[in-house]
């Protein structure tokens, strides 16, 4: 497969991936129909009056990072580093700016829609219950999953080292082998986010928690079995990798079919767990919860607040990033290590 056929196989998946995202995050706001915008409780003439001109200008503001993919695009293209290498850094790049772009756009509609909130909903609820269920990564773990992972790993692990034995290019091992590395580091990151996720607070109101409980667990499963989906299939990348530079023509031919099905399993798998997730969603009301000491007055989507060691701190106008919680210096090492890996592999 030759360098151009790669990064159109290449876009062809990230385009097909977003589409679905889009869709969803296009219908969010109004996933819980009419009476609620996100999860503000607004009145009936909302929809038809100043929601429309929110609404609008929300779903605008989900295109912003494929603007700017555009440009960065270009400009690769007028330097002349129109690559592979730089191309894959553009997409994750991208797909984790679409995320935090989303989050953003989200709390912008939120903030104005809490203008018209409905004034019997502005209320947080009096009286909380806490999920007592002590809850491991074991509980979301699905061990055949593991085992695929750790088989996907091994095969390529092995193949190199046989590789290293004979005369092939010592230089295209060593690329190989940084692939191996970085899709192993991905895993360790992958497994950071789905134990953060795992072991994440959950209340509920007093008056029947259940079905906000239910609704909280189904989130939590759902982005566990994401980790996994995403897992397994970067654990498959590096065997890819492996089989369209050092296999032979009747093994690449034989090997791509059956990457691109698993690849189309796992995006058909995603959107079936999110529309069941979905549909749990639709169906729950959410709660205002009272604000934690000191997140009353907090503004924008960054803060730095050592004394309040949650990651995302509710506050009077959505949701701001604390800087001051344990897992954002770990992040930051981690992203620190996996640009150093990236680095030294395209050099």
């Amino acid at each position: 497969m030759t360098e151009a056929a790669s990064i159109a196989l290449l876009y062809a998946t990230t385009v097909a991936g977003r589409l679905p995202r889009i869709r969803e995050r296009w219908s969010a706001p109004l996933l819980r129909g009419s009476d609620f915008f996100f999860d503000i409780a607004v009145p009936p003439e909302f929809s038809s009056g100043p929601g429309v001109a929110i609404l609008r200008r929300y779903r605008a503001r989900l295109f912003i990072p494929w603007l700017a993919e555009g440009a960065i695009l270009g400009a690769l293209w007028m330097a002349g580093m129109f690559t592979l290498p730089y191309i894959g850094a553009v997409v994750c790049l991208l797909t984790l700016l679409t995320r935090f772009n989303y989050y953003a756009a989200r709390i912008s509609a939120e903030n104005q829609a809490r203008r018209y909130e409905r004034p019997e909903a502005s209320q947080p609820v009096a009286t909380l219950a806490f999920s007592l269920q002590p809850r491991t990564l074991a509980d979301y773990t699905n061990w055949y999953v593991e085992f695929a992972i750790v088989l996907a790993f091994a095969l390529p692990a092995g193949w190199l080292a046989v590789l290293s034995t004979t005369p092939f290019d010592p230089n295209i091992i060593r690329r190989l082998t940084g692939v191996l590395i970085l899709f192993i580091y991905l895993q360790a990151g992958s497994l950071l986010i789905k134990r953060g996720v795992v072991h994440s607070g959950s209340l509920a109101p007093a008056d029947n928690p259940e079905p906000y409980l239910a609704w909280r667990d189904s989130l939590r499963r759902f982005t566990t079995n994401m980790c996994d989906v995403f897992r397994l299939m970067a654990a498959l990348q590096p065997l890819l990798v492996l089989i369209i530079i050092a296999g032979g023509k009747t093994l690449r031919e034989a090997a791509l079919p059956v990457f691109l099905v698993f690849w189309l399993g796992a995006g058909v798998y995603e959107w079936r767990r999110r529309l069941k997730h979905l549909e749990i969603a639709r169906r729950t009301r959410p709660a205002k919860f009272p604000l934690l000491p000191g997140a009353e007055k907090m503004r924008g989507l960054f803060c730095f607040s050592p004394s309040l060691p949650v990651l995302l701190l509710k506050t009077a106008n959505g949701y701001t990033l604390n800087l001051a919680s344990a897992p954002v210096p770990i992040a930051g090492l981690y992203a620190a290590g996996l640009a150093t890996l990236w680095i030294w592999l395209i050099r």
